[in-house]
């Protein structure tokens, strides 16, 4: 007998999983939807060239793309996707001369990365991604941080920070430095700060390139770490920040493109507690060239960011000399389902099928199959007992999956053409309602369930 178990950092889901991830899916379409962003898909399985070209991920990504080889195939040839941004990239420069720019897409899909599995942190997970091409104006940066909003806000998630940076404000620091040009190492060293701490971060960036180091002097990190540590709070802080890199060009058009779309966002009627700055914010992949995002839910920051982007202009140019200049950001489902369940947040929603017509003994199978065929008509979704077994037994079964109604139809019932509706969380029970009134006597009793639901 095989072993039925998983691979480490996968997992199987049962429909109590997969019943709120497909409604929270649901909601995230139609937020996308309502911006204007259209749907497309790319293949699980790029060429590796495509996913490894430069620019297209940090190092760290980069070790943990996942080869396929087809038996007789050849090794290094082809790799599952580690994002959705990239192969964005190739689909655009491939079907550039017929999309039409700007282009706004949304793209829902697994993506595969070998790295550590963790709470919340799987080696397969789903991406929601939704990206503006063609466009480098500040509208479409702010644009994306109100998908973000409005998508988490759909989902019911609670208390969430959306922090931005941008890239050219840290490319001011790193010039200041007299590492302008030469700073990926502090930036991958930056971006964990918020996760290992201020101490494990300074010996990173002082030590070796040669093991992974940024080889700054001490003086040099503990600027680069007081100003990531001071760089977090309102607009205030940008103030601030122009005060010390203001002979910095990158810098000074970083500070505006954020001062432009804290404007725009707060125009739209976002909070502004639910917008911060945070200056150490870098982001690990080294394709972002702007505004990057980082969204994380309050009191629980230990799960990470559960949406984060930026904007990536030179991305395209991989595949295409067309300037492409983009701007977009990622919803992580998986993290963010395991966060909402652990803090008892997920949403239950209406049941998508909440009536069952019992299949009764000595009953004709066509009347359960027809009486529910009426009721999927009318737009109520019905599940058909598909044994005569005990009634009570088919009850008990629809009441476990979450059926809210048994409509029961026994040999005397189906000669007169009538039913019974029961109620399967009360038992209250309905008796000899004509078949002529089904779908309005069930929509009647649905929407009181519902009511005293709410009530409750």
């Amino acid at each position: 007998m095989i072993d039925p178990r998983v691979a480490s950092g996968l997992r199987d889901l049962t429909p109590a999983s997969a019943i709120p991830r497909e409604r929270m899916l649901s909601r995230f379409r139609g937020v996308f939807s309502s911006f204007g962003f259209a749907p497309i898909e790319t293949p699980h399985i790029e060429r590796m060239d495509v996913l490894t070209g430069k620019g297209a991920g940090s190092d760290e990504v980069l070790r943990q793309i996942f080869e396929v080889t087809n038996k007789g195939g050849t090794p290094g040839e082809l790799a599952l996707r580690f994002d959705l941004t990239v192969p964005l990239a190739r689909f655009v420069a491939r079907h550039e001369n017929e999309l039409g720019f700007p282009f706004k897409r949304y793209a829902i899909g697994s993506v595969f990365r070998g790295e550590r599995p963790a709470k919340g942190r799987f080696r397969e997970f789903t991406q929601c991604d939704f990206d503006t091409i063609g466009s480098e104006s500040a509208l479409a940066d702010a644009e994306i941080a109100l998908v973000i909003h409005k998508a988490l806000e759909s989902a019911g998630v609670p208390d969430f920070t959306i922090a931005m940076n941008h890239r050219g404000i840290l490319d001011g620091l790193l010039e200041s430095l007299g590492l302008a040009g030469g700073g990926g190492a502090v930036l991958r060293a930056l971006d964990r700060l918020a996760k290992v701490g201020r101490e494990a971060v300074a010996a990173e960036l002082v030590k070796d390139p040669g093991q992974g180091g940024a080889d700054l002097s001490t003086e040099q990190a503990a600027r680069v770490l007081d100003f990531a540590e001071q760089g977090r709070g309102g607009p205030e802080v940008l103030d601030r920040a122009a005060q010390t890199l203001g002979s910095s060009p990158q810098a000074r058009a970083g500070l505006e493109n954020l001062r432009a779309i804290l404007d725009l966002i707060a125009s739209a009627g976002v909070p502004s507690g639910r917008m911060s700055i945070d200056l150490g914010l870098a982001r690990g992949l080294d394709y972002y060239t702007g505004i990057v995002f980082e969204t994380t839910i309050k009191g629980w920051e230990r799960y990470g960011s559960v949406a984060s982007g930026g904007r990536y202009d030179n991305l395209a140019s991989l595949f295409t000399t067309r300037r492409l200049p983009g701007v977009g950001a990622s919803i992580g489902l998986d993290r963010l389902l395991a966060l909402l369940e652990e803090a008892g947040r997920l949403i239950a929603g209406q049941v998508e099928t909440p009536v069952l017509v019992g299949y009764f003994p000595g009953t004709q199978p066509t009347t359960p199959f027809h009486l529910a065929a009426r009721l999927r008509a009318a737009g109520i979704g019905t599940e058909v007992y598909p044994e005569p077994i005990s009634i009570g037994r088919q009850l008990a079964h629809g009441s476990s999956r979450g059926r809210l109604l048994g409509v029961i139809v026994g040999p005397d019932e189906e000669a007169q053409k009538t039913f019974n509706l029961r109620d399967l969380v009360s038992r209250r029970e309905d008796r000899g309602l004509a078949w002529s009134v089904l779908e309005d006597s069930v929509a009647s009793a649905l929407e009181v369930i519902r009511l005293g639901g709410a009530g409750a």
